[in-house]
């Protein structure tokens, strides 16, 4: 039987919830005994934990297809030289698109582009199916113009159905080619990870999510404040996993409130399950969002999520509230009341988390990497 060769391209790999995403679809397909995987990524992953894993699954063909150190993705921070290497990458970029062959990767049946479109220029060079999946809100993909791109692919995957039924009516001409996929979840390492994994000692609320602007983290150290307050001060923490570029800022604003003591700023983790599997519940408060798998994670290891109810996704994963709250996006005093809720028992969080276990077959990595099959075949 001849095996499907599959190349997944993404532009980077930094941490975050796109690649680990990818990682769990690519430990899925590994599974299988019908394909081949490239990854093709424009520079050489450098992050540890991802070179860590390449390095023990060397079926994995790698490919960079801009490999220059010199030009990778980090830049300086002094403003000049920004500019200058901003300025050499894209040269440096443009020629070797230029001078790329078009047979270069004829071994490639399918090609997906992983994040948003962004391998459209690339991919005018190769042949092969093409596929893309948008990870972003739907709010970005109208404001970033990207269905403009969308003659060159075979197929656009959605992340939730709400948002695959409102772009099929917003591009009928496009509505045979777009589906919807969810992001996969390895349950069973999930659940292995948060056994193995450290956690905070006490009563905490967690809150795993990149410090940056669209996490609205300001809305979770503010809220945390008000529920601390009116519940009388309890000794509770409240904990953030992860690092970004507002992560001074929002440090800065946590020892400015009443609740200062009780907050715990953890920093980046290989293995943020144990943190999840140990709180009270977790907390999602982003502005948008395209599928947040981070309460798909929490669900896993039989954790409550707290979520704002932004557009496609927090709603669907967490069953219009049957499996789990949800409070109105950007509004602290919302979030202090749904976390007093969970504080004083005055919901059923138990039937809430089990409906939640219940329905996570949804997101088995298994099951999801039959879906993207009937797809790429």
């Amino acid at each position: 039987m001849k095996r499907t060769v599959i190349a997944i391209c993404l532009r980077d790999m930094q941490v975050g919830g796109v690649e680990s995403v990818l990682i769990q679809t690519l430990a899925a397909m590994l599974a299988r005994n019908d394909v081949d995987i490239r990854v093709i990524t424009y520079t050489n992953i450098s992050v540890p934990q991802y070179r860590d894993w390449f390095a023990q699954h060397p079926e994995i063909k790698l490919t960079a297809l801009y490999p220059c150190r010199f030009l990778g993705t980090q830049m300086p921070h002094f403003f000049l030289w920004r500019i200058i290497k901003h300025v050499a990458r894209d040269i440096y970029r443009w020629y070797k698109y230029i001078t790329m062959s078009s047979r270069r990767f004829d071994d490639v049946d399918v090609f997906i582009d992983y994040y948003n479109f962004s391998f459209a220029r690339e991919f005018k060079k190769f042949r092969g199916r093409k596929i893309t999946w948008w990870h972003s809100s739907i709010d970005a993909l109208y404001a970033q113009r990207r269905m403009r791109y969308m003659h060159g692919y075979d197929k656009l995957v959605m992340l939730t159905r709400d948002a695959a039924t409102e772009l099929r009516e917003r591009y009928p001409e496009y509505a045979d080619q777009i589906v919807q996929i969810y992001n996969p979840i390895d349950i069973t390492r999930a659940r292995d990870l948060a056994a193995q994994g450290k956690f905070i000692r006490g009563d905490y609320f967690v809150c795993v999510a990149r410090l940056t602007g669209d996490k609205d983290i300001e809305t979770v150290l503010r809220g945390f404040d008000m529920f601390w307050q009116n519940a009388g001060r309890p000794n509770i923490k409240m904990a953030f996993v992860g690092d970004g570029n507002l992560s001074d800022e929002y440090k800065k604003i946590a020892h400015s409130l009443p609740a200062s003591r009780q907050f715990e700023f953890v920093g980046l983790s290989k293995n943020p399950f144990g943190y999840m599997a140990h709180a009270r519940a977790n907390i999602l408060s982003s502005y948008s969002e395209g599928l947040p798998t981070v309460l798909i994670e929490a669900a896993a290891t039989h954790t409550l999520n707290i979520a704002s109810d932004c557009r496609n996704g927090p709603r669907e994963i967490l069953m219009d509230g049957r499996a789990g709250l949800l409070f109105v996006a950007g509004d602290a005093t919302d979030l202090a009341l749904r976390m007093m809720d969970v504080w004083t028992r005055r919901v059923d969080t138990k039937k809430m988390i089990d409906t939640a276990t219940k329905n996570l077959n949804r997101f088995d990595a298994t099951t999801i990497t039959e879906q993207i099959m009937k797809v790429i075949k």
